[in-house]
């Protein structure tokens, strides 16, 4: 049986990949320092461990009892406004403690780095390619996962390491029984709230040069994202040691107006005022994804022409959803672990 470690496997992202790892025949270990543990979240798991996945008892775990598992790396701190405030913890958290986690890796071990779009450049607004493009991360977010990129880069030919970045642009959705988490400060989420509680949903800037003034941005289905990374998975078989780095988009974007244009016309209609931009935040950010397509082989299931079906997916988790319901962690954690 093919064996995966989920870092955040408590997150929006991870928690999907989880429960398509599962259904893909994976035996899943599941990692997640999160404070407000909940159990539904990391039901797809085999085993749960809660913890710093660069702590010595996760490493020693790793490096000693699953050396043939890969290795899908979503743990991170990844909010843009934070990471101008706190600029050292997301070096801290996303930077430091990988170099550790790169450093326990053995050739046995596949690597899958969760990157992000943000490692771009605001120099232009066609869309990014892997090759072409500028790398000048706006933001801290950015610049911490770009210098991961590079660490990998430098060390996995040396270490015989195969490793895998994506870049993600924005991604959105739900799969089932997995999607995001209630509170989370993310557009689609935010919509949800703002429609479900009755206040105003806020717009991070309508000054930018764009066609209506707000950010445009390429959004990727979170079956898409996860689909990638198993595909990338069993791909990295017959290739040689070392680190490449893809991004996973549509290459068409959506303004912040449009995206609420949409969510009111399947979802529910909300009110919207406009506040300052958040620091850091590129006008325009849209994936040019063909190097992955055309490298691997790989088919998106949704395009962009699938938004509102994306959108439709997020709020009808957000309506279903029992992720809520808090499980005192020390009992759950030694049901999870016998």
């Amino acid at each position: 049986m093919k064996k995966a470690i989920v870092t955040g496997a408590h997150g929006y992202i991870g928690s999907v990949l989880c429960n398509m790892l599962e259904e893909n025949g994976y035996e899943v270990m599941g990692i997640d320092n999160v404070l407000d543990y909940q159990a539904e979240r990391t039901k797809h798991c085999k085993s749960f461990h809660y913890g710093d996945f660069s702590s010595d008892g996760i490493l020693n775990f790793i490096q000693e009892y699953q050396k043939d598992a890969t290795i899908f790396h979503l743990a991170a701190n990844s909010l843009l406004g934070p990471s101008a405030t706190d600029p050292l913890s997301y070096f801290e958290n996303n930077t430091v403690k990988t170099l550790k986690l790169i450093k326990h890796l053995s050739p046995t071990n596949k690597f899958i780095f969760a990157s992000t779009a943000a490692v771009y450049g605001q120099n232009d607004s066609t869309p990014k390619t892997v090759n072409f493009s500028k790398i000048d991360p706006p933001n801290n977010y950015g610049l911490s996962k770009y210098m991961t990129e590079q660490m990998l880069d430098s060390y996995c030919k040396i270490g015989e390491i195969r490793a895998t970045s994506f870049r993600f642009f924005n991604v959105i959705g739900a799969y089932k029984d997995s999607g995001q988490q209630k509170g989370t400060p993310h557009i689609i989420n935010k919509l949800c709230e703002a429609a479900h509680t009755n206040t105003p949903f806020i717009v991070n800037g309508n000054n930018f040069d764009t066609k209506d003034g707000t950010c445009i941005r390429d959004y990727v289905h979170v079956v898409d994202i996860c689909q990638a990374m198993i595909h990338a998975d069993r791909i990295m078989d017959n290739r040689d040691p070392g680190h490449v780095a893809y991004n996973l988009g549509t290459e068409r974007g959506l303004s912040v107006k449009e995206i609420i244009d949409i969510f009111r016309a399947i979802c529910h209609d909300v009110d919207v005022v406009y506040g300052p931009r958040r620091p850091g935040d590129p006008p325009v950010l849209i994936a040019n994804p063909n190097k992955f397509m055309n490298e691997t082989l790989f088919k998106y299931e949704y395009d962009h022409d699938s938004v509102p079906i994306m959108i439709q997916h997020a709020w009808n988790y957000y309506n279903t959803c029992r992720c809520n319901m808090v499980y005192h962690l020390d009992v759950d954690m030694r049901r999870r672990n016998k």
